[in-house]
């Protein structure tokens, strides 16, 4: 009995100070990067709205996955995806503790008035990690992609008397080319 004993005590010292090795196996994973997130529930004015007074500023809360990541931001006017034309302009947002609210990123966009008060418009954010740098480009953000949100203006206050966008076919380029309503030339 005496010999179990120790031999079990023996047992438990060695237990205690034998030392685990394990192997590094390198660096931790990356959390894949992804895209930042536009809170649109939260954003100022509402876009929810047609505007009918310019903003002065845009207050667009940004989820990012670490907020401390810089991110880039773009705002159009009446953008033309056809030859890019409308960027009014961009910047890079970095972390500040004063930018952070809740875990988001509070990005305030000061705003200068288009000259033509008296047309509508439409007012276009995009953020993203990265962009291009004009045109068409600076619209399209680069992997892992962003978002964006839009205002309408209208000096009414509603879309009334705005002009409509139809997506349909262009009929005076089916004319042109001799289509549905041109027929066989």
């Amino acid at each position: 009995m005496l010999v179990a004993a120790t031999a079990l005590a023996l047992t438990s010292v060695a237990a205690h100070s034998a030392c685990l090795l394990v192997d590094p196996g390198g660096d931790l994973p990356s959390i894949p990067r992804r895209r930042p997130f536009i809170v649109q529930s939260e954003v100022v004015p509402p876009a929810s709205r047609v505007l009918g007074v310019f903003p002065e500023k845009l207050i667009v809360p940004v989820e990012l996955a670490d907020p401390k990541e810089p991110f880039v931001w773009a705002v159009f006017y009446d953008y033309n995806p056809l030859t890019g034309a409308g960027l009014e302009k961009r910047a890079t947002s970095t972390f500040a503790p004063s930018n952070v609210v809740n875990g988001l990123r509070v990005e305030e966009i000061a705003l200068a008035a288009p000259t033509e008060l008296d047309q509508c418009h439409t007012i276009e954010v995009v953020v993203a990690l990265s962009s291009g740098l004009d045109g068409i480009a600076a619209h399209t953000p680069l992997d892992p992609g962003g978002d964006s949100v839009s205002w309408f203006y209208s000096p009414s206050g509603d879309l009334s008397g705005c002009p409509a966008l139809d997506a349909g076919v262009d009929a005076a380029f089916v004319v042109r080319e001799g289509g549905a309503e041109g027929g066989p030339q």
